[in-house]
């Protein structure tokens, strides 16, 4: 996942909340990348750009406390407004779980107000230890079907 000098995504301090899970402010320049083309007359946030700030937030603070999550998806996600430049986005995401599989809530507001909404799929890939049991078992029966 992207570095903190990454030109894509805005730096920003990630806080831990008493429950363990994360928070981050988040806010874009008129002059950030993502505007290109997102649109001359009116620019607004890419719904992309949201999503790929919530996962390096995750991907950032558990590379920090010494875990290696990467992020392989997001659903249920819904948009609920509009976000333009130089609104401050705060991103909350639910703690991670010690084990290696997680799906983490995830919250994004301006103002107070919903912007997006949604749960991302997460792989510690250095934890050891039993799944969460959350992965898709249909691929494992499908695997032993194909005698893999």
């Amino acid at each position: 996942m992207p570095s903190d000098d990454n030109q894509w995504l805005p730096p920003g301090e990630i806080l831990t909340t008493p429950s363990g899970g994360l928070e981050r402010t988040v806010r874009l320049e008129p002059s950030s990348r993502w505007f290109s083309g997102h649109f001359d007359e009116c620019a607004v946030v890419p719904g992309v750009a949201i999503l790929a700030f919530v996962a390096e937030t995750v991907t950032r603070q558990g590379k920090r406390d010494g875990r290696s999550p990467v992020v392989s998806g997001f659903y249920k996600v819904r948009f609920r407004r509009l976000a333009f430049p130089e609104e401050r986005l705060r991103i909350s995401v639910e703690p991670m779980p010690p084990g290696p599989d997680a799906e983490l809530s995830f919250h994004v507001t301006c103002d107070g107000e919903s912007v997006a909404q949604g749960v991302l799929k997460v792989k510690d890939i250095g934890a050891k230890g039993p799944a969460s049991g959350k992965g898709d078992e249909r691929t494992v029966e499908r695997a032993q079907d194909q005698d893999c």
